[in-house]
């Protein structure tokens, strides 16, 4: 006999309960692409009613405890509220699968203010004209934004807190809906249960878990020429198989992207690069499937370059707060920002970008790139969520009372979509606030790639553009210098910041390999002594026990650590990389007076590098500088410290320590580490005690050495958000009581 409650594991922190007969379908975690899971798992399917689209889909969501895991986030639910509430239909009065009943979000009240509060951002982004004003836009062009927002929104911006049911989730039982129950048993862990039945639901990701998307990626070559566009994205949210619109730009040996969907590491691994690649990212908006990659690019071991407008940079800083639920300027503290002016060319090095402001419901910008030549410039348009024309047209409103678009802006942005270039990538994804193919019949563009949409192109659209496959490139202005070597010469200079430039010399003027995929490092005998730097792809053992793996990627050195034998690496992408014979690299090292230092550091190293701080650098030449600044310290049975004063991070090496106070504990283990909280807030101290279950020794890193290295400052936030949380917890329920 067929029981109530149906369950199904859909991919890492990703669960799907169904209790049918109680009509209650709850999306258990909703990590980034949550909703193309639940597609390719059948278990949204459309039901094509009256020919319309009706899906079927969760009508519960139950949030994850934790903001983040694994320096991605675990709680994107843009595109599973806008799967019920359009795509299932249950906000469209008349559609078939209309329903007087609000969607239920279910979890703790961090969870769902901060849910609620990303959500209604990444409807509306900037919600007023004070808003608007307040990222530098003129009154009246302030007031014209705000104008056509509301006729995007209907008239009013409305709370999203009115369109959900909330079930503020303690430790006790409770019914989300018509005897369906849910209760947590511990952090990330829930108990759904109806009748006599009841299911274990099991959020946590393993420590080198990640959230995965829905496509495999084929490897590609990484060979652009000294100026190209690489085609990384041509899909939109709801395309399965492809990520979401997305290029990048490559200018002499410089790479930027532009946008960062959801993950974005693993589109830059299937291209070979790594985020020592990437100089930057330019913003065009901050729909999710634009923008939620954003945490994974700073899991770096330096601050990407962020550029974007002063108006799109308050709109995504406002999401991002509220994804956090923090206070600070998120963009300002983990990236090196950089406004742009709009409607104006802005020089990046030789590299000049002019953004548009583009008609959407939140903050949106289109980018046009231009790089000089002999006969006059090579141009590519980037034009991201665009609104149709006879979308547009249809709301020009000329009384400056009424909501709507005035008949010059629309003018003005027609004539900016269509300005010919040598290259453009345009929406057509459709519906309301998406492009159509049909407004470019008569552009007079050399190239037109259509992007934005999970359909097959049509004859129509054919005939217009063509759709760019993963990893194609347009070459638009050719290369007659080698990139590669001011790559390697960067990378160097990274693990040697004392060495001039110019010192590299006798280094670079080695042979670059390349190595195809599945192919050894190490083709000869006397290679195995040799050092390589690898300039783009990935190395690994693939024997490695760890689930991350022996793996380098572009910018890494290989063959540094006496204890890493060179025979039993390979090729797991194209690879180049510039090998430089050990007597050569030895020699470099003694002349500048690095030997005996580089060497000392390399097991103070190995230690950094298999610690939890560390986990997403393992590799870098970072880790250099942080081991030379490291500070031991020996920690006796049964001793208690109250707390460490001063700007630092304790790692444990060796032994086990209690962090405990008044009725929390935890057991803190080698690699582990604590006291975040003496660098992340100063108003907010967790004041943790520790107390050591055995003689222990570990290492206090100065604040100093490691505040600019984005992807420590992530995984310092995540556990004090997670510490934070649990202390809060315990507080709460001693206030119940």
């Amino acid at each position: 006999m067929m029981g109530l409650l149906e369950h199904k594991e859909i991919s890492p922190g990703l669960v799907w309960i169904a209790i049918p007969s109680r009509k209650v379908y709850i999306q258990c975690g909703c990590p980034a692409d949550s909703v193309k899971h639940l597609i390719k798992n059948g278990v949204i399917r459309n039901l094509g009613s009256q020919g319309q689209l009706h899906e079927t889909g969760p009508n519960c969501l139950l949030l994850a405890d934790l903001t983040i895991q694994n320096g991605q986030f675990s709680n994107l639910g843009e595109f599973s509220v806008l799967q019920m509430f359009y795509r299932q239909g249950l906000l469209i009065p008349g559609h078939p699968g209309f329903s007087s009943e609000k969607p239920i979000m279910i979890g703790n009240h961090e969870q769902i203010k901060s849910q609620l509060d990303y959500v209604f951002r990444g409807n509306y982004g900037l919600i007023s004209e004070q808003e608007i004003l307040e990222a530098g836009i003129p009154r009246d062009q302030a007031h014209e934004m705000m104008r056509l927002k509301l006729r995007f929104a209907f008239g009013k911006i409305k709370p999203v807190d009115e369109l959900f049911d909330t079930r503020v989730l303690l430790d006790q039982k409770m019914e989300v809906k018509n005897g369906v129950f849910i209760r947590r048993l511990s952090t990330n862990k829930f108990e759904i249960s109806v009748e006599n039945e009841a299911i274990i639901v099991d959020l946590n990701l393993a420590p080198h878990q990640s959230y995965m998307p829905t496509y495999k990626l084929n490897f590609q070559r990484f060979s652009p020429e000294f100026f190209s566009v690489i085609h990384s994205g041509e899909g939109d949210g709801w395309d399965i198989h492809r990520p979401a619109m997305a290029s990048i730009v490559c200018y002499g040996p410089d790479v930027y992207l532009i946008d960062a969907g959801p993950h974005i590491t693993h589109t830059l691994r299937a291209l070979g690069l790594s985020l020592n690649s990437v100089r930057g990212i330019f913003q065009t908006h901050a729909h999710d499937d634009h923008f939620a990659g954003i945490t994974e690019l700073m899991l770096g071991d330096r601050r990407l370059e962020y550029f974007a407008t002063r108006l799109v940079r308050h709109s995504v800083n406002k999401k991002l707060q509220a994804l956090l639920n923090v206070k600070f300027p998120v963009l300002e503290r983990f990236f090196v920002t950089h406004d742009l002016e709009a409607d104006r060319w802005n020089n990046i090095d030789g590299l000049e970008v002019m953004p548009h402001y583009s008609p959407h419901p939140v903050e949106t910008n289109t980018f046009q790139f231009r790089v000089v030549t002999e006969g006059s410039y090579r141009t590519y348009s980037h034009l991201a969520d665009i609104a149709a024309f006879s979308t547009l047209s249809k709301m020009v409103e000329p009384d400056q009372s009424k909501a709507g678009i005035s008949p010059e802006l629309f003018q003005t942005v027609q004539q900016q979509y269509l300005s010919p270039v040598d290259l453009k990538k345009i929406d057509i994804g459709g519906g309301m606030i998406h492009g159509q193919a049909g407004d470019f019949a008569n552009d007079r563009s050399k190239k037109i790639i259509l992007a934005h949409t999970a359909e097959e192109l049509s004859p129509e659209q054919l005939s217009i553009g063509t759709r760019a496959i993963f990893g194609q490139i347009d070459h638009l202005v050719p290369s007659h210098i080698d990139n590669r070597h001011e790559v390697a010469a960067r990378a160097l200079h990274h693990y040697f910041p004392t060495v001039p430039f110019s010192s590299f010399y006798e280094l670079l003027n080695q042979k670059i390999q390349a190595i195809e995929p599945g192919s050894p490092l190490c083709k000869h005998q006397q290679e195995h002594h040799d050092i390589f730097l690898v300039l783009s792809g990935i190395i690994s053992d693939p024997k490695a026990e760890s689930k991350l793996g022996l793996e380098y990627v572009a910018g890494y050195l290989v063959g540094d650590d006496p204890d890493c034998s060179l025979d039993k690496l390979y090729a797991k992408s194209f690879v180049e990389a510039l090998r430089m014979p050990r007597r050569i690299f030895e020699a470099f090292l003694e002349r500048y007076g690095l030997k005996d230092s580089f060497s000392k550091n390399i097991a103070r190293r190995r230690m950094l590098q298999n610690s939890d701080l560390f986990q997403h650098i393992r590799w870098s030449p970072l880790l250099n500088k942080v081991a030379k600044s490291v500070h031991d310290i020996q920690i006796r049975e049964q001793q208690i410290i109250q707390n460490f004063t001063g700007h630092f991070v304790f790692v444990l090496e060796k032994g086990r320590l209690e962090l405990f106070k008044e009725g929390y504990t935890e057991i803190l283990l080698p690699g582990q580490f604590c006291y975040e909280d003496n660098v992340i807030t100063d108003h907010a101290p967790l004041e943790l005690h520790m107390k050591a279950c055995e003689n222990s020794s570990g290492f206090l890193i100065p604040h100093v050495v490691i505040k600019d290295i984005p992807a420590v400052e992530w995984k310092l936030l995540e556990a004090y958000k997670r510490r934070a949380q649990a202390l809060q917890k315990l507080k709460s329920v001693g206030s119940a009581a």
